[in-house]
């Protein structure tokens, strides 16, 4: 159980930062890294941000169908994953279509 809250938490942790920074991070690797245009770096980092959300909930959810949470700790983690992964998947998304123009 233990375990798999980390997993959950860490997921969440990573998105918020790729979805939230994710211009800055585009930026840093456009610098550091391979030079291409940073608008692919954050098309990149967009989806994998939301894609973690994703994977957060799917596995939350199956963890509970499985019996390994406990009906009170579903009823917290669901919202506060959606709630998270849905104003910052929605931020990350909206300054990724005004990249893209």
């Amino acid at each position: 159980m233990r375990n798999a809250t980390t997993i959950i938490f860490g997921n969440l942790i990573i998105a918020t930062y790729l979805g939230i920074y994710g211009q800055s991070v585009a930026d840093f690797l456009n610098e550091n890294f391979i030079k291409i245009s940073p608008i692919f770096y954050l098309t990149i980092l967009t989806f994998t941000s939301v894609f973690l959300y994703l994977s957060s909930f799917v596995y939350t959810y199956l963890l509970y169908k499985k019996k390994r949470i406990e009906k009170d700790k579903i009823d917290l983690y669901l919202p506060v994953i959606l709630g998270i992964g849905l104003l910052t998947s929605c931020w990350s998304l909206f300054v990724l279509a005004m990249w893209w123009g």
